[in-house]
């Protein structure tokens, strides 16, 4: 298998980058190409010329530190240049966002190939400079730390980059990138690409990605499904696994970035618990759920998910974004993001327990309770100090 080439621009030293670098290539599933950065106008010429022969583009947040301009080092006759050490350098003077932006153009105009931008940094830069940017948001289409790269980020990365080929062959086929018959759908999600003629793949896979995969709504992730179906799944995961596998495997969802990002269809869900047990699903609390999952299935020994600290209510159907544990939003609170829901998206929520008990946990996701629940937060927390 041949691995999916990556070009890495970082301007930090390569004692710091190489170890970033044999990091991602770990599963050798990824040629990380390591790269200073160049000026802002030498370093498009480069990028149009380097990524035709690329899958995709990580990008370090802070690309102005002092960089060896190589020009200075040697002259024409082979000697070294008389200038001083300070004239040896230059620095970079622009971050990621303006030079993804480029980037992102001169992929609209067919002059570089569309391919994912990846954002990294460490976590102090992301929650003191992008967090606060939200312009420059849609121009990445996922962000990682340096910190923590694992393998689960290679697979994130290797995800992108086939969902990207799915759509640079499949462009407007959305039926196939989706995976079901799109007309099943809010046809509002990707209407404003039916009427264009040719729509950059980049905005498709944002709008696919940011709307519909990674947000609570059309799909849900595991540990949402295991809350509508009130099921505590971190009790028996094996258990757990069989009992999705044989009766809601025909609700996962199948279509772009599906292999790094596990996600079901809410409305099959639904519809299956129905079949099984000619109940709506939303109308009944945990236990009511789970009693008829066990009565109407082989799979007697599912348990019921317990509510979480400082919460009473097991009438549960989204979780808590720091604990992933089970709640009822009419408990939980709702978490302020860059812009309201969409009509398809749910809020995420956090919990007070985790609010209360979390706060390095809550600092770092950078969450802000929205301003609808922030009096009835100053109120439950007043009753705990």
């Amino acid at each position: 298998m041949s691995k999916y080439k990556v070009f890495y621009l970082d301007d930090e030293k390569e004692d710091l980058t190489i170890p970033y670098k044999k990091k991602l290539e770990i599963t050798d599933l990824l040629d990380i190409s390591l790269n200073k950065p160049y000026n802002f106008e030498k370093e498009l010429d480069r990028l149009i010329e380097e990524l035709k022969s690329c899958d995709a583009l990580i990008l370090d947040l802070q690309l102005d530190g002092p960089q060896e301009d190589d020009s200075n080092k040697e002259g024409k006759d082979g000697k070294e240049n008389n200038a001083n050490e300070d004239e040896k350098k230059f620095k970079v003077r622009y971050q990621a966002p303006p030079l993804a932006q480029m980037i992102r153009t001169l992929a609209s105009e067919g002059a570089i190939p569309d391919l994912p931008i990846i954002l990294c940094s460490t976590e102090d830069k992301v929650k003191d400079s992008f967090n606060r940017d939200f312009t420059s948001h849609d121009l990445f289409d996922w962000t990682f730390l340096k910190d923590d790269i694992d393998v689960e980020t290679i697979n994130k990365i290797v995800s992108l980059i086939v969902g990207y080929q799915t759509l640079n062959k499949n462009k407007k086929d959305f039926s196939t990138s989706l995976g079901r018959d799109y007309n099943e759908l809010d046809q509002r999600i990707l209407s404003r690409f039916i009427i264009e003629d040719n729509p950059p793949t980049h905005e498709i896979a944002r709008v696919i990605f940011k709307d519909i995969v990674q947000p609570t709504g059309l799909l849900i992730n595991e540990s949402t499904l295991a809350a509508r179906l009130g099921v505590d799944m971190s009790k028996n995961v094996e258990y757990w696994n069989k009992f999705i596998d044989k009766y809601f495997s025909k609700t996962k969802y199948d279509g772009v970035f599906h292999t790094s990002w596990n996600r079901w269809w809410n409305d099959r869900i639904n519809d299956v618990f129905e079949e099984i047990t000619n109940e709506n699903l939303a109308s009944l609390d945990a236990t009511s759920r789970v009693s008829l999952l066990i009565e109407k299935t082989e799979f007697k020994d599912l348990i019921v998910a317990e509510p979480i600290k400082l919460f009473e209510s097991n009438n549960y159907w989204n979780i808590c974004e720091i604990t992933k544990k089970p709640l009822d939003p009419f408990e939980g609170f709702k978490i302020s993001g860059k812009e309201e829901p969409k009509p398809w998206q749910d809020y995420a929520y956090v919990s007070l327990f985790a609010y209360v008990t979390k706060p390095d946990s809550i600092n770092k996701k950078g969450i802000k309770i929205h301003p609808s629940d922030s009096e009835r937060m100053r109120v439950e927390r007043k009753k705990i100090d």
